[in-house]
């Protein structure tokens, strides 16, 4: 037995600085345990399920059926489409997941990042009332990349594909080759015709699209997927923390609770926001630093997070 007990120090910290918040700024109006709850529909909260208003709860449910078709007919997708194909047909087009310059003769399709259905399902994209369109359709959210990544990522995330589908994609494609090659053992060796032709162009083909799935730099998809996420977030966080909607729903919450909401507690909860949004980032930023810990490297690590929401 010891009587010595694990700290739990996040859980402590949370306290603090919400204990700090609240009484800084008069946010005893609302409930910010966790951010369960609440007076006021936030972006965490709504994408965790947790609406404050059924006005935000309405209009998520209502949000209509993703239409691929008008996600992938945009302009900027278009557009941008042509101007990588120009690139491409230079010598001069960057695949960042692969950390490549794409060679002739590979087939290249513009993968939207952040995937479009991802876009149009996101719940705080719909609280800040932007179009998942034009949103999904930034430069920023853009990358071409060899086809048979951006087919085998389709909807799912950077970290599912990774993590997930990628993994499986290449044990597919393993057993195809094996397959391929065995059936060709099988011929005589003077076996000729179109069959045997298809048969190993077809085996060229996925040995092709195999090596392109295995280098994959990991490192590099996740730092595109953060990049574009920043910039996505950012864009939704100025959407609707500057709304009208969102300082009117906050002034009602004060009145409903016989309080009135100044420009103090309208920062104080901006504020709020952002540190519930940052203590999910820290236990990743402590572990890189864990080793040899320099203050430099934690409060950039820090600054980078915190971009998104300036």
């Amino acid at each position: 037995m010891t009587n010595t007990q694990h700290f739990d120090w996040r859980n402590e910290l949370n306290k603090t600085v919400t204990h700090s918040l609240v009484t800084t700024f008069g946010l005893d109006f609302l409930l910010f345990e966790d951010k369960k709850g609440g007076d006021v529909d936030t972006i965490h909260n709504a994408r965790q399920g947790i609406w404050a208003t059924d006005e935000a709860r309405s209009a998520y449910e209502n949000r209509g059926d993703y239409n691929s078709h008008a996600y992938h007919s945009h302009e900027n997708y278009i557009n941008k489409g042509r101007e990588d194909k120009q690139k491409y047909q230079s010598g001069k087009l960057h695949d960042a997941y692969r950390n490549t310059t794409m060679k002739h003769g590979e087939k290249r399709h513009l993968d939207h990042i952040i995937s479009a259905k991802e876009i149009h399902d996101d719940a705080g994209r719909v609280l800040a009332g932007l179009d998942g369109s034009e949103l999904a359709n930034q430069n920023s959210n853009f990358q071409s990349t060899y086809d048979k990544i951006n087919i085998a990522k389709k909807q799912h995330s950077t970290e599912k594909f990774l993590n997930e589908v990628l993994p499986k994609s290449i044990n597919n494609y393993e057993a195809k080759i094996k397959n391929y090659e065995q059936q060709l053992a099988k011929l005589p060796k003077d076996a000729h015709g179109q069959d045997v032709l298809d048969l190993k162009q077809n085996l060229r083909q996925a040995k092709e699209d195999l090596e392109a799935l295995q280098n994959i730099d990991k490192e590099a998809m996740i730092e595109t997927d953060k990049k574009a996420r920043a910039e996505y977030n950012h864009e939704i966080g100025m959407a609707y923390y500057t709304s009208s909607k969102f300082f009117k729903n906050t002034a009602k919450a004060a009145a409903s609770q016989g309080f009135r909401m100044g420009a103090r507690q309208a920062i104080g909860l901006v504020l709020a926001e952002i540190w519930f949004e940052l203590k999910e980032a820290l236990p990743n930023l402590l572990r890189k630093c864990q080793i040899n810990f320099s203050l430099e490297i934690f409060w950039g690590g820090t600054k980078k997070y915190l971009k998104q929401y300036f």
